[in-house]
């Protein structure tokens, strides 16, 4: 079964032209609905203002976890290319791994060069005990 589309009736006068009762009803009804239009829109940019703020506060914290992700993920690379260079040198990593904790400071800094190569520096401090002086 199908519908059939509703035909809206005009009342037209003699000459088939719309009457002024039915244009001024016409005219009624759509200020009727463009207010109705005129409020919903209000309300949907004050959601849309919500979820941008909202997505500028995600886009903010995405780039401080991007930044922290990339200096990490620099620095695991640079101790993995200084193990395998180790290792090539003969020196037996594991080892020495055991010691360093109780007696070394290991302090890493990596650092992002104007021409893209990062620059690894490593520094490895005998750990001062409380009696000790320089």
């Amino acid at each position: 079964m199908t519908k059939t589309p509703t035909k809206t009736e005009y009342i037209t006068c003699e000459h088939d032209y719309p009457s002024y009762k039915w244009l001024l009803s016409l005219c009624s009804k759509q200020h009727t609905y463009l207010k109705k239009q005129d409020k919903v829109l209000k309300k949907l940019e004050a959601r849309l203002v919500d979820y941008h703020e909202a997505h500028t506060d995600c886009l903010e914290k995405n780039q401080e976890l991007l930044k922290d992700h990339i200096e990490i993920t620099r620095a695991y690379n640079g101790l993995h290319h200084m193990g395998k260079f180790a290792e090539e040198q003969g020196i037996d990593v594991k080892k020495h791994n055991k010691k360093l904790p109780e007696h070394y400071q290991f302090e890493q800094k990596h650092t992002l060069l104007e021409s893209g190569r990062v620059q690894h520096i490593y520094k490895i401090k005998k750990k001062k005990k409380d009696g000790e002086q320089k």
